[in-house]
């Protein structure tokens, strides 16, 4: 999962060598009692530029992080929902819903910096539920919900105001895929795709919308009979590629129009599962009997016959060739194919090949039944030892001997990925209540390997020794979401897999084959994506640029910056929760602190090493790590 970060860092859960008599209770660095301000405390949270925000009864305020001192206070919006609380990624803006004593909930854009309201849906009656970004365009896309009508809405970054609301129909179920950086979703499933003529277009399910991008008025709609399978627009030949599920036929539209201008050549045998770009200027067209190269300026098939493969589901073109990918439950295949469509090998696959990637020497893959690298030449296996991975494995990047290391099931190998030799360099490592199923994931530490997740913690060293694992029951009002987001990616697999694992991982392998090594900090940092920039200008009628806003990175990318602690949250039987500093290279807590509330509200500021407690909904209270 590349998730987009907010400053709310995610909690880790791990155990210690030491009691909690022999570690030293933080100072505090500020503490503020709001009770004057806002009454009673809802809940706190923490703005892109790191103030806090602080939600009460007698209205929402911010409060800067340094020193405590309370920026801004808008009496106005008492009670605001926590639940609906969205910071818009790399602005200093965030969104919440608010509800009046009179009227309808009302859709709030605030500029954290100064409480200003830059946006109110007013009495229109929609909330925002998820957002996309386009500082190219100079404009976020707002998708909302007002009652069951989907709307989406431009939101200009230049004005700072809305531009235009459209609808988009009926909400019919549930909102479809997670997008950006949200836990919320989106009910877009195919695009927005920008087109050469200034029109956005978009896919839905059964729908394909199309809208002046400027005044955001409805150019043409279609409603497909079955769900779309496939939807693509292509700069090349400014035509819209569209597959329905379980048919045999591929649409082309114009998209200034909607018209259907199929070319009577381009006839599919099979159902279409994918069309996409390669870096030749060509369309890839993927169906269930094979794949072919459409050329966008004669809109014709290249090869005489489609490139076939048992159970295709996937073609990943790499340089001046594609690698094909068969999947099926217990059997699949791999295939290189040259630019003319010719086999250059194929190897069969034991097992699902729910993972693979091409990297410098070759296809990395990862099955149910077993993992290799293919060579480019032969499609023979590159490692010298075949590995059988029963769960995503826990990987990081050893810097100094310049090998993936990867832990799983009680082993612990070194890889050579340009060699292809495989080290098994620890066995049998017991770690404290982990099996097969727990999802692991591991970082580099001088020479050592920190393994864990929300509520483990081990160090193994370079040597393959257990230097020590622990485990410790987390506070029980936090938890569940991995778990949910690890059933969520199995069944999209659609295949009973024995995974539970973390997409982080998927994601440092990614990384790990395309020659991404280093990472500023932890395994999830292996693969992230910046969104925006940190400022945004625009120009006067002199030409001139001025700033609309300007924060450093700092707040923004560097929230796992520091490896050298974990933040620790859990409950002691008989004397409440604490929170902990954990120190990975000796286990010991480095830093307590306690937590007052049955049900604690706090913020983990890994940037600034912080702790901010709502303590008793109404004493604010900052602890310097």
């Amino acid at each position: 999962m590349k998730l987009k970060p907010t400053l709310i860092t995610a909690l880790f859960f791990f155990f210690t060598f030491l009691t909690l008599s022999d570690i030293q209770a933080q100072e505090k660095k500020w503490e503020v009692d709001l009770s004057d301000k806002l009454y009673k405390v809802g809940w706190i949270l923490q703005s892109n530029e790191g103030y806090i925000i602080a939600a009460g009864d007698k209205g929402l305020l911010a409060m800067n992080n340094e020193t405590g001192e309370v920026v801004w206070h808008n009496e106005e919006l008492k009670a605001v929902d926590k639940n609906s609380f969205l910071n818009i990624d790399g602005l200093p803006l965030f969104y919440v819903d608010y509800q009046p004593m009179l009227g309808k909930t009302r859709g709030l854009l605030i500029n954290s910096s100064t409480g200003d309201i830059v946006f109110d849906t007013k009495d229109e009656g929609y909330r925002i539920k998820a957002f996309n970004l386009y500082p190219e365009r100079g404009c976020i896309l707002f998708e909302a919900l007002k009652g069951q009508e989907q709307m989406l809405m431009k939101f200009s970054l230049k004005t700072w105001e809305q531009d235009w609301i459209a609808s988009v129909g009926k909400n019919k179920g549930l909102i479809g895929k997670a997008k950006g950086a949200l836990s919320s979703a989106s009910f877009i499933e195919f695009g927005p795709f920008f087109t050469n003529n200034d029109q956005l277009i978009l896919g839905k399910k059964d729908k394909i919308l199309s809208y002046n991008f400027s005044s955001g008025a409805l150019a043409w709609e279609q409603e497909t009979k079955k769900k779309i399978k496939a939807l693509v627009y292509s700069e090349l030949n400014d035509k819209v590629y569209l597959g329905i599920k379980k048919s045999s036929k591929l649409t082309v539209l114009d998209p200034a129009s909607g018209a259907d201008v199929t070319p009577g050549k381009l006839k599919l045998r099979g159902s279409l599962l994918d069309v996409r770009a390669d870096e030749n200027n060509n369309l890839v067209l993927v169906e269930t009997e094979g794949f072919n190269l459409i050329d966008p300026k004669t809109e014709t098939f290249k090869w005489k016959k489609s490139f076939k493969i048992d159970y295709l589901d996937e073609v990943i073109p790499y340089k001046d060739s594609y690698i094909a990918i068969g999947k099926n439950e217990k059997n699949g295949s791999i295939a290189l194919v040259s630019k003319d469509g010719k086999k250059e090998w194929d190897s069969k696959v034991k097992g699902y090949a729910y993972y693979a990637t091409p990297t410098n020497n070759g296809v990395l893959y990862i099955s149910t039944e077993r993992s290799n690298i293919l060579d480019y030449s032969n499609g023979k296996d590159l490692w010298k030892k075949d590995v059988k991975f029963k769960a995503i494995p826990a990987v990081t990047y050893d810097e100094k001997d310049n090998k993936a290391i990867i832990f799983e099931n009680k082993k612990g190998y070194k890889f050579d990925l340009s060699s292809g030799d495989i080290e098994l360099f620890a066995e049998d490592i017991e770690l404290e209540k982990v099996n097969k199923k727990t999802p692991l994931t591991a970082s580099y530490l001088d020479g050592n390997y920190f393994i864990g997740t929300d509520q483990h913690a081990s160090l193994l060293s370079g040597d393959g020794k257990l230097v020590y694992t622990k485990y410790f029951d987390p506070v029980t009002s936090v938890g569940g979401l991995m778990d949910i987001a690890g059933k969520t990616a199995s069944a999209a697999m659609g295949v009973d897999l024995d995974i539970q694992g973390s997409i982080d991982n998927i994601n440092a392998l990614t990384a790990l084959s395309n020659g991404s090594y280093r990472s500023t900090g932890d395994q999830s940092d292996a693969k992230s994506t910046t969104s925006v920039a940190a400022g945004m200008y625009v120009g006067n009628s002199s030409g001139q640029m001025a700033p609309v806003f300007e924060i450093t990175n700092t707040r923004f990318f560097n929230s796992k910056a520091t490896t050298a602690h974990q933040f620790i949250v859990t409950k002691v039987k008989s004397d409440g929760a604490y929170i902990y500093q954990l120190n990975k290279a000796t286990g010991n807590i480095d830093n307590k602190i306690k937590l007052v509330d049955k049900t604690p509200d706090y913020i983990l500021d890994n940037i600034d090493t912080r702790v901010f407690l709502n303590e008793k909904n109404k004493m604010i209270t900052c602890y310097q790590l």
